[in-house]
């Protein structure tokens, strides 16, 4: 009896330990094809690759919808664990720990280039006037050369900050804004999809490259969770099982080798 007891109480203890990691990930309402909210749950290739990443960890995942600076607010606190699509800044690392890359993010400027200035660099939006408006994602990153261009004096364009990535098509159909910052993955989708069919938007500029992460917060996760985090997805990338996840959505564009930075 006595065995029959411990073996019970070992498997129940292995039970808990199994389920003891939780992930709650905050996620935006819309950012095809990366996260897309449904009826019945959340899917995307961000959702994929955290659902493979927390599967792999031994984690559950649960995820929340909230604006993306909100997420950011969150995670950094920790009453979020994770948040996607997450550049590395120093002044980040302070409150973020980064697992991956799982995308390399390469932001255009989306606009009707018959209504718009013809533009060939960065420094030249600068010239724009100030009636045109150019919407952005209220708390995304666009690179430190566009940061240092708009707190110049007499930067020209008037940038409206928008709370999520749904809808930035209505805006320009609607007359609301004249071009978008927007990931070119995306544009991509809409291209796929159909979505630009007889619309005169066109990649106008590529604004910023760069690699992004999913960001866990340093006040959730512990040392050993991000050990355990980082060598799941090493494990999985391996294995070719990212990759593989990776091209079911964005077929010729591969995924950045792995680069966690702790």
């Amino acid at each position: 009896m006595r065995n029959i007891f411990t073996l019970s109480l070992m498997l129940w203890c292995l039970s808990l330990q199994a389920h003891s990691c939780q992930l709650r990930m905050g996620a935006d309402s819309y950012f095809p094809p990366h996260l897309e909210p449904t009826q019945t749950g959340w899917q995307g290739l961000s959702i994929d690759l955290i659902q493979a990443l927390a599967s792999e960890a031994g984690c559950e995942l649960s995820i929340l919808q909230s604006p993306w600076r909100r997420s950011l607010q969150l995670t950094a606190q920790g009453q979020l664990d994770l948040i996607s699509h997450l550049s590395f800044s120093e002044e980040r690392k302070q409150n973020f720990i980064f697992i991956g890359p799982h995308h390399i993010e390469r932001v255009v400027l989306l606009g009707n280039p018959e209504e718009l200035p013809a533009i060939e660099h960065l420094t030249e939006l600068a010239a724009w006037p100030e009636e045109l408006v150019i919407a952005v994602l209220n708390g995304a990153y666009y690179g430190e050369e566009f940061h240092r261009l708009i707190d110049q004096d007499g930067f020209g364009p008037t940038l409206v900050e928008i709370r999520s990535h749904e809808d930035k098509l209505g805006l320009l159909d609607s007359g609301r804004v004249d071009a978008v910052l927007e990931d070119q993955s995306t544009l991509f989708y809409w291209q796929q999809s159909g979505l630009m069919t007889d619309k005169p938007y066109q990649q106008l500029l590529i604004i910023y490259e760069n690699p992004v992460y999913f960001g866990f917060s340093r006040v959730s996760i512990s040392e050993e969770q991000t050990r355990q985090l980082d060598a799941a997805w090493l494990r999985l990338y391996h294995q070719g099982r990212l990759q593989q996840i990776r091209a079911s959505y964005l077929p010729g564009l591969p995924l950045p080798a792995p680069a966690a930075i702790f």
